[in-house]
């Protein structure tokens, strides 16, 4: 690892809420892949019409906040609402690599569901070598799926399924072994909904937020 190189972690998605399950996703990826700090990117307007915001972006970025407050390896990053929409990925990482400070090695999380439809994504080959992949086990993905996937890509086994590298460029994909509570931002929004208890599954003061602001019911 290249001390002078800054090891940053991204980790993008609605957060409509943002709940215990990317807290842990977090520091995984940040342990696994020897982060400096994970930062978490809302989505101004998903690109994937499937990926429906209920709250507001200002709403869900004041949630990571609050959640992220006793945190200090993880922030918040508001870029994508400054950004054109949709929000697309390598536009992020574009504007993140011509705005960085000094070297940065960027490490985009996504779960291993999103991994798999990469192909669809705008410039996929261009994200694949603008930053390194974290790829998070979500149920119903097989291993075999992703071992086809990484080969129809061209990249090659470096650490026992764990670490892949691609011979035509340096970004590689980190598959971090991971036991993380199956928990969903769609579940939490229908629990609301329903009246039922979400303690647990999002942060104290994410609870108080969604109870004080009404959201979701």
């Amino acid at each position: 690892m290249n001390p002078r190189v800054e090891r940053i972690g991204l980790l993008g998605g609605t957060f409509d809420p943002v709940h215990q399950g990317h807290l842990q996703i977090a520091e995984i990826a940040r342990s696994f892949c020897e982060l400096q700090e994970v930062r978490f990117v809302p989505a101004s307007v998903p690109p994937h019409k499937n990926r429906k915001v209920v709250a507001s972006f200002s709403h869900r970025a004041n949630m990571i906040q609050l959640a992220l407050a006793s945190s200090p390896s993880f922030r918040l990053s508001t870029i994508e609402a400054s950004l054109p929409e949709p929000s697309y990925t390598i536009d992020t990482l574009r504007y993140l690599h011509s705005h960085a400070a000094m070297p940065t090695d960027f490490f985009f999380i996504i779960g291993a569901d999103a991994f798999l439809d990469i192909t669809t994504w705008k410039l996929y080959r261009q994200v694949l070598q603008t930053a390194h992949l974290v790829v998070m086990d979500r149920a119903g993905c097989t291993s075999s799926e992703m071992k086809n996937l990484m080969e129809r890509l061209g990249y090659e086994v470096e650490d026992s399924l764990r670490i892949w590298h691609h011979p035509g460029h340096r970004r590689k994909i980190f598959f971090p072994p991971m036991a993380v509570v199956a928990i969903s931002s769609s579940r939490i929004r229908q629990s609301v909904k329903a009246n039922r208890p979400i303690e647990g599954l999002v942060p104290a003061a994410v609870l108080d937020y969604i109870q004080a602001h009404g959201l979701y019911a």
